[in-house]
């Protein structure tokens, strides 16, 4: 049993190894500039971008909700857990200013105080996680290491014009978790809303993608859809933690 879950956890390690093999491989990724140029770009009541800049409101009210609802779970989770929701709730908050404050006026500047906060809630996700299902100990030890390897990835591509330490930060957590889900049980109950959270942050990922192309047919474009898709994705998340129990049977490691 226990060589199963060493080979389960090699895993994971091994995905992390390529996923930093390729940043050795890979040419340096520079931002394309046409990534600011969103389908909607009008200004209403005066502010530019509108529909780009408001649909980051679901971030603020996700994190104000979480919050509170974490208050009220504080005896129920470790001191480090607590900690780590804490950050990533507050990067989900900060996620609503950078974003709009990005999208108010888009360029490489302001592009970095979008994705800071992201990161952060990456990263801390990835621990919480990782304490979740493989060990309280390593999710623990995990946290502000990955948290500083997130800052650190988002500084180096504002000082070097290289995104590939940020595209490590923000595709591993999405690949990995959903394998720790599969490979690992879990310690606590309601993973379907962790499952539909993976979901919608796909959902998010390809109406960004798509932003042009949705244009037509709704015209806002894409991008502000992907806001409220990635809003519900924290929303799935936030609920699943204030809903959830501790399993008997879980690992205690």
């Amino acid at each position: 049993m226990l060589s199963f879950v060493c080979l389960r956890l090699a895993f994971i390690v091994g995905l992390a190894a390529v996923a930093l093999a390729a940043l050795l491989i890979l040419p340096p990724i520079h931002q394309d500039p046409r990534y600011h140029a969103f389908a909607d770009q009008r200004t209403i009541w005066g502010i530019p971008n509108f529909w780009n800049v408001v649909s980051n409101l679901p971030f603020f009210l996700v994190a104000i909700w979480g919050i509170r609802a974490l208050r009220n779970r504080e005896a129920f989770l470790q001191p480090w857990e607590r900690s780590a929701y804490l950050i990533l709730l507050l990067g989900v908050g900060l996620v609503a200013f950078g974003s709009s404050y990005y999208h108010a006026w888009p360029d490489n500047t302001t592009l970095f105080w979008d994705r800071l906060p992201m990161a952060i809630v990456f990263m801390s996700l990835l621990a919480t996680t990782i304490g979740e299902r493989i060990s309280m100990r390593g999710g623990r030890l995990l946290l502000l290491p990955l948290i500083a390897i997130g800052a650190a990835s988002v500084i180096a591509w504002r000082l070097s014009g290289d995104l590939r330490l940020y595209g490590v930060v923000q595709f591993y957590p999405m690949l990995a978790l959903p394998l720790l889900l599969i490979l690992f049980p879990s310690r606590y109950s309601a993973p379907a809303g962790v499952w539909a959270m993976i979901a919608f942050y796909a959902l998010a990922k390809i109406l960004e993608y798509f932003d042009h192309q949705i244009a037509p047919v709704l015209s806002t474009g894409g991008h502000p859809w992907k806001h409220l898709a990635g809003g519900a994705a924290m929303l799935c998340y936030v609920s699943a933690i204030s809903g959830r129990r501790a399993l008997t049977d879980a690992p205690v490691s």
